[in-house]
């Protein structure tokens, strides 16, 4: 054979778009795009008689690079020769890419018989979305073969994944026993990485890391939905390929090979190596609302690069609550108080007049009288009183009042939730309730 170097170069810039779902969908949405007089008159003509030239793609026409990761560069040559009698022309119109592309000079009468060249594509990957294709379609002036469709086509992975998320929500927590939640934390590109260290905000968060069998690694992205649907997508794949094939049989497309694996957008890289880390809330966190966060250290390289930094911690974060010998009600019907969130509700209200609110709490009895040894309050603005209730007649329990006030004048103002919120904190000297926290939140205009 006749074998001239002849490269074919494709350049694309992989944008991570979402690829189709199903291949029905996506072959018509390739063959109905319009072409503008001016790319139609660029692409080759069949002559009228022969001899012909043959295009032929020496494997398949698709590549599955498996996978990537975000501005990885990568790049894979697709084999293509003229079997034919005569000179083959090709053309790569700027029309039918996905990106840019460019076709290496074939000479002034383009492949000749029995030669052989190469469509390379090269592509970097700049959208970390989890799933893409691209694609680039020669013409050629083979009456057979005058289209074919080459594909790149893939999964972009992270280096760093925690399942089942990175917010956490604990519920309340047990007020004798340890409360406990078990994540996995694993990396779908590197073979090995090693926990440095463990950072919560508080030190009844305590953290241990196991690493991750093979049978977790096997199934921390498997997904039996997602492969049931991926099987009934390829059944259908096939069926429209087979009636493809008799409507164009000699059409040479990708319907003509084997088709690769359907891709989901479920789908995921899978784990190549991890940790299962058990993060144990110890007794003793303030009554009221939770909001903790642990920082968890890698030596895993931030990039692709060997002299790299070090990825920057991965961050969960944990909200729940604790009730512990308190209970907090709202004082009266007209007062939005959230037990769940720990959170109060003042509304919106001008600033000349301020706002008041009475929350009712009833607290374990104990020896001595419950007092506020220290109170924290933010913003400074806010006031508090505490104060017991009496009489009141029930078995081990206390009854007392906690009134917020917003003070009238000042400067408009607005806490919303998170860490916008305003918070109560009241140290106090009962041995099991030792801090009662909550937020709140208001807009004064």
């Amino acid at each position: 054979m006749n074998i001239r170097a002849v490269a074919i170069v494709v350049f694309l810039v992989l944008t991570g778009g979402g690829l189709a779902m199903h291949f029905r969908q996506q072959s018509m949405s390739e063959r109905e795009q319009p072409l503008k007089p001016a790319d139609a008159a660029e692409i080759p003509k069949p002559p009228k008689s022969g001899p012909y030239g043959k295009f032929v793609v020496a494997g398949d026409p698709v590549h599955n690079f498996g996978v990537m990761e975000h501005m990885q560069e990568g790049q894979h040559e697709f084999k293509v020769r003229n079997d034919g009698q005569a000179p083959l022309k090709m053309v790569a119109l700027k029309a039918d890419q996905t990106c840019q592309c460019t076709l290496g000079s074939l000479g002034q009468d383009g492949l000749k018989p029995g030669e052989e060249t190469i469509v390379k594509l090269s592509w970097t990957i700049k959208n970390p979305a989890k799933l893409f294709e691209h694609s680039a379609k020669i013409r050629t002036d083979d009456p057979e073969n005058p289209v074919t469709t080459f594909r790149v086509r893939g999964l972009v992975g992270q280096r760093l994944v925690i399942k089942p998320s990175q917010e956490i929500n604990l519920g309340l927590l047990s007020e004798k026993e340890p409360t406990e939640r078990s994540m996995l934390l694993f990396s779908e590109i590197v073979d090995a990485f090693e926990i440095t260290k463990f950072e919560p905000t508080n030190p009844l968060i305590v953290t241990t890391a196991t690493p991750m069998t093979a049978e977790q690694l096997k199934l921390v992205t498997h997904d039996p939905q997602a492969e049931a649907s991926r099987a009934m997508l390829e059944n259908q794949a096939a069926e429209f390929r087979k009636h493809e094939s008799k409507d164009k049989p000699q059409e040479h497309t990708e319907s003509s090979h084997e088709h690769p694996k359907v891709l989901l957008e479920s789908e995921s890289p899978g784990a190549k190596c991890g940790y299962e880390l058990k993060v144990t809330f110890l007794p003793g966190f303030p009554i009221g609302k939770l909001r903790e966060t642990l920082q968890i250290f890698t030596n895993v390289p931030h990039g692709l690069h060997a002299d790299a930094s070090v990825s920057p911690p991965m961050r969960v974060s944990f909200t729940g609550s604790r009730s512990g010998p308190v209970q907090i009600l709202a004082g009266s019907k007209d007062i939005l108080w959230s037990p769940e969130e720990s959170v109060l509700r003042l509304g919106r209200f001008p600033v000349k007049d301020g706002k008041k609110a009475k929350l009712v709490v009833f607290v374990k009895k104990m020896e001595q009288e419950l007092e506020i040894t220290e109170a924290k309050l933010d913003p400074p603005l806010l006031k508090y009183e505490f104060r017991k209730v009496e009489p009141f007649d029930a078995p081990g329990r206390n009854k007392y009042e906690i009134v917020v006030e917003v003070p009238a004048g000042g400067i408009p103002l607005s806490l919303g939730g998170g860490d916008r919120a305003g918070t109560v904190v009241l140290q106090t000297n009962h041995p099991e309730a030792k801090t009662i926290k909550f937020d709140v939140e208001f807009t004064s205009f």
